[in-house]
């Protein structure tokens, strides 16, 4: 059959749409044992840009000229594998494509092969995007940080960066719900609205209007007890002459950089982490994997008594993916994207 898939055809120094291009391929037929899936969804995330370099660092690199890999909700359309049906729900690592044939080997989430497979259920208030959405790689960013890599005291200060984006305004919502004062940093008048009306929290600013420092001074009185990093060297560097003693730097991502050659070149004032007894964590949401079933749980009871909502961004058809990832970057995204097939 034919479908279609996203390649990338340069190396980019800044991400754009014409890196990307939109190829028709013929896809074999199934073979013993495989699985034809046709995909529905497929997350787009910040740590994607470091897959278009040569050197990914913790990632392989995406091939020039050849299939990428991401995130992504599908259906099995055919099949000649005894443990799936026509109709089952599966994400697998398969993005960036209509279609896609699986060998359905078990799929461990985002250490297996790219067409590892794993059966999801839509039921009750679950709905199909919800494993990229609610469930995905984002939200597990946001709650393994939060409720596995620190611990969380109430009426404690702190500070989350990139707030409006889909790990940070998760994470906004997570340390309200126990208790946290929570200062939000954001780049437009807009999205500081939306975190303040919408999300609760406790004080906001725009750092395009206000510098980072004062936007810090000014919302932490009392100073920094936690800190989520999302956003930039500069933030992080904000941070730290506020910092209470003894407290903590989480560091979930940096996707000021990622576009940027990925090096740290600007902070000038780490001597506060050692004078005050800083703990500066870089967390991976990998590593709490054995408490996903806890994190399923509680994501869909917070969103069923209301206390955490989810903004998504949806990107209609194959063709708008390239431009749903440049999104990321040039400041027009706001809460969680997706594209729809």
């Amino acid at each position: 059959m034919l479908t279609k898939q996203v390649h990338i055809v340069r190396r980019p120094e800044h991400i754009s749409v014409d890196d990307f291009v939109v190829v028709d391929v013929e896809l074999p037929a199934l073979k013993e044992g495989q699985v034809l899936v046709e995909n529905l969804y497929m997350s787009i995330d910040p740590y994607m840009r470091r897959s278009m370099d040569d050197d990914g660092k913790d990632l392989d690199p995406w091939p020039i000229n050849g299939p990428l890999d991401g995130p992504s909700i599908g259906r099995v359309i055919e099949t000649r594998n005894s443990n799936y049906s026509v109709g089952d729900c599966v994400e697998s690592m398969s993005g960036w494509q209509q279609h896609f044939i699986s060998n359905a080997e078990d799929f461990v989430p985002y250490v297996s092969a790219n067409d590892a497979l794993a059966i999801r259920e839509v039921k009750g208030d679950l709905t199909e995007s919800d494993y990229l959405g609610l469930l995905g790689i984002a939200s597990q960013t946001a709650y393994f940080a939060l409720m596995c890599a620190t611990t969380l005291i109430e009426g404690e200060t702190i500070v989350i960066s990139s707030a409006a984006g889909s790990v940070g305004s998760l994470a906004c919502q997570i340390a309200k719900i126990h208790g946290l004062r929570v200062v939000a940093s954001a780049g437009s008048d807009a999205k500081v609205s939306w975190l303040k009306d919408e999300l609760g929290v406790d004080y906001a600013f725009n750092y395009k209007k206000v510098s980072i420092s004062q936007g810090l001074k000014d919302g932490c009185p009392n100073g920094i007890d936690q800190v989520l990093e999302n956003a930039s060297p500069e933030h992080f560097s904000a941070c730290l002459p506020l910092m209470n003693f003894s407290k903590q730097i989480l560091i979930a991502g940096m996707v000021g950089i990622y576009d940027t050659g990925g090096v740290v070149k600007n902070i000038d004032n780490f001597e506060y982490v050692i004078d005050n007894f800083l703990t500066v964590k870089a967390h991976l949401f990998m590593d709490y994997l054995d408490s996903y079933n806890q994190f399923v749980r509680d994501m869909i009871r917070w969103r069923s008594e209301g206390s955490l909502h989810q903004k998504v961004q949806i990107f209609e058809g194959i063709d708008s993916a390239r431009g749903a990832l440049v999104a990321l970057f040039n400041g027009k995204s706001n809460g969680k994207i997706m594209v729809k097939f």
